[in-house]
């Protein structure tokens, strides 16, 4: 039987609630878990006290545990259950994003029967909005090519995805990962997608094919923290393995993307825009001057209304090649920069091929 789990922050209760009835109420599973960490906690307990009660299955919630070494988020919440679930002799566990406003028993269905295939990692893939999954798109996806080209990695459609199966094995294996238990915060999700990846077992994409909805951003301030530790997650594995010859990605074949998605605007480009006004600071237009090309003196200029469309495809591909190899989350410089330099390639994205539409983006 299966576990289901949910980190959960400050998300909609009543979302929340649902979710873990639909899981529960799923006949492979066996106890769903919410990890929470918000005030929207006491709420959820009540919720999910009334789904057992329906379902009579075990729905649990528990405060996360400090676990990790860095700043306290999601990544000790999936800590918390990983360890926890660790040894309980779960055949498998899932894991999914508590805020998902579309959940339903096809998520489960779609990793269950890749699982009962063999497949011991299953991960989902979804269509997104044009300007949603920034930090996947600018970050992760490139970042991971950069690293490890020709292997599976830079393959992966969601690989900051926090929707996935584990089976027991890989489960125990991810348990006893130091790096996966250091990662504290909203880097959890590229250390688990690389530790699963290197365990030499197959891997399976489910594609959800209408997507997955959830809230999305007003100004990408509200992603700041979260760029900068995805950022520095995929900058920890430079030098570990690859992932062994041969391991296997089998993937769900795409399929249209549905009408409503394509006209979803994943956040505010005037008040992003607005965002580059902030004076730079004098650690930040030190480490700009070590830019390649131009880029750095461009950035900075951006501060005083300077254009921002020379962070095209190319230019951004060499300046994450210095962040993948120079940032330091910590380091206030290094932090503005990395911000500063994100924002404006996704908005000279967001303002250029996004612009004239879903398909031309």
């Amino acid at each position: 039987m299966s576990l289901v789990v949910f980190p959960v922050k400050e998300e909609d209760a009543e979302v929340v609630v649902a979710n873990l009835g639909i899981a529960a109420a799923h006949p492979r599973v066996e106890e769903v878990w919410a990890v929470t960490s918000g005030a929207t906690a006491a709420a959820i307990a009540e919720g999910a006290a009334a789904v057992t009660r329906r379902t009579g299955k075990e729905v649990s919630v528990f405060a996360q545990e400090r676990i990790g070494e860095l700043r306290p988020g999601k990544g000790d919440a999936m800590n918390t259950a990983i360890l926890r679930a660790a040894g309980r002799g779960f055949e498998r566990v899932h894991f999914y994003d508590a805020d998902i406003t579309n959940f339903g028993a096809a998520w489960i269905e779609g990793a269950e029967s890749a699982a009962d295939r063999g497949f011991s990692v299953v991960r989902h893939r979804f269509p997104r909005a044009a300007t949603d999954a920034m930090i996947t798109w600018m970050v992760t996806r490139p970042g991971l090519a950069f690293l490890f080209p020709g292997t599976l990695l830079p393959r992966l459609g969601q690989p900051l995805g926090g929707e996935f199966l584990v089976d027991g094995e890989a489960l125990e294996a991810v348990a006893a990962d130091e790096a996966v238990r250091q990662r504290s915060d909203w880097g959890v999700d590229t250390i688990l997608t690389y530790a699963t990846s290197t365990l030499g077992v197959p891997v399976y994409e489910h594609h959800m094919t209408e997507g997955k909805r959830h809230a999305l951003y007003g100004s990408l301030a509200e992603l700041r923290t979260m760029m900068l530790e995805c950022l520095d997650a995929v900058a920890s594995l430079r030098g570990l393995p690859p992932p062994p010859d041969g391991s296997e990605l089998v993937a769900d074949p795409r399929s249209p993307v549905p009408e409503d998605l394509k006209e979803v605007r994943g956040f505010d480009v005037a008040a992003t825009n607005a965002l580059l006004s902030e004076r730079p600071g004098a650690g930040e237009a030190r480490l700009a001057r070590d830019l390649p090309d131009d880029v750095g003196a461009r950035a900075l200029a951006t501060a005083d209304g300077g254009e921002i469309e020379f962070m095209d495809a190319d230019a951004w591909g060499a300046t994450l090649r210095i962040l993948l190899a120079g940032f330091r989350l910590g380091d206030a410089g290094w932090e503005a920069l990395a911000f500063r330099l994100w924002l404006i390639r996704v908005l000279s994205y967001a303002t250029g091929p996004a612009r004239d539409g879903y398909d031309p983006a």
